[in-house]
């Protein structure tokens, strides 16, 4: 009887540590535009989740687009990105896609954002 709990607890203690490594291998919603600031790590999130960008930059990005990767399609452009701004969106499609802007002191900067497909464990 003890062999039995002790193997139901193992097979409970897998199934844990597996939905845990499922749920820390995206981010948690949020990206930040700032290089600086933003962990390459952390630039990957689920298909169809919300996901929160923010410009936490001192000043106004322009020409924001994020572009799904290779095809090039634009799948939102803005032109005006204010300081401290914030939007939500989700990716209905799993892949790479590009998040560029430009700012006053740089001509042109892109950041590489993962899109997991989402799967049941």
């Amino acid at each position: 009887m003890i062999y039995s709990v002790k193997r139901k607890f193992s097979v409970f203690a897998v199934a844990v540590l597996l939905v845990f490594a499922a749920i820390s291998e995206a981010d948690s919603g949020a990206i930040i535009l700032n290089p600086t600031q933003q962990k390459p790590s952390e630039l990957r999130v689920y298909q169809n989740a919300y996901v929160k960008i923010s410009n936490t930059f001192n000043s106004a990005l322009y020409d924001l687009a994020i572009i799904e990767f290779p095809s090039e399609k634009r799948v939102l452009s803005i032109a005006d990105f204010q300081s401290g701004q914030t939007f939500e969106m989700s990716f209905s499609k799993a892949g790479e896609y590009k998040i560029c802007y430009s700012s006053e002191n740089d001509p042109r900067t892109c950041l590489l954002l993962d899109v997991l497909k989402a799967e049941m464990i």
